[in-house]
């Protein structure tokens, strides 16, 4: 065996190696970190928040708050990929309206943010519980089931994740009135800024 032929075997096993390497550090990197632990307490708030139907009909509050808290070490780091979650209680929805008729807004159950770093960057994801929102505008009555808007950026200076025509939120429709989705299943994405305020502010790093 020429030492050409030696050299470019040794060359590809190097090569595979580095590959190998790389691989198993992106793997190791993907990772999240929720500073500080155990924060109490967390507000949520939004100074507005719509839904658009596929159909284009929109459901607006201007109002929406929450609260929780960070979890507690070591729960507020996750070594591997799919983030953590910051659950939100007693989730209120006010001001409301669908396309314009006044509209009632019930909530239940666990709401989360779902913070990850598995990119390298700090995303969140908005997380609706199955019957986490029971709506009445008039005789439409629309049932949020469980859902998922996001993921988008966190903005770990402002503590912020916005929603800009963002995921999927499902939901069942009586199609009771004109201004209300057909009667069955439907999606919407979803728009607006959720803060999160706590002191010192909730950062979230890989």
């Amino acid at each position: 065996m020429s030492s050409r032929t030696m050299l470019g075997k040794a060359s590809a096993i190097v090569g595979a190696a580095a590959a190998l390497t790389i691989a198993a550090s992106g793997i190791a990197a993907a990772s999240t970190t929720i500073s500080p632990a155990a924060a109490t307490p967390v507000t949520a708030t939004s100074s507005g928040l719509s839904f658009v139907t596929t159909g284009g009909l929109e459901l607006y509050c201007t109002s929406v708050s929450g609260s929780g808290t960070t979890p507690a070490a070591p729960g507020n780091v996750n070594s591997g990929t799919g983030g953590i979650n910051i659950n939100i209680a007693s989730v209120g929805l006010s001001g409301c309206d669908l396309e314009g008729v006044p509209a009632t807004i019930t909530t239940s159950g666990s709401w989360a943010l779902n913070v990850n770093a598995d990119s390298g960057s700090p995303m969140g994801s908005i997380k609706i519980p199955n019957g986490g929102a029971h709506v009445v505008a008039g005789s439409c009555v629309i049932d949020v089931t469980a859902s998922t808007a996001g993921p988008v950026p966190y903005n770990n200076t402002t503590h912020t994740v916005t929603a800009n025509n963002t995921g999927t939120v499902n939901f069942t429709s009586n199609g009771g009135s004109a201004s209300c989705p057909a009667a069955g299943a439907g999606t919407a994405k979803m728009t607006g800024a959720l803060k999160f305020n706590s002191t010192p502010g909730i950062t979230v790093t890989p």
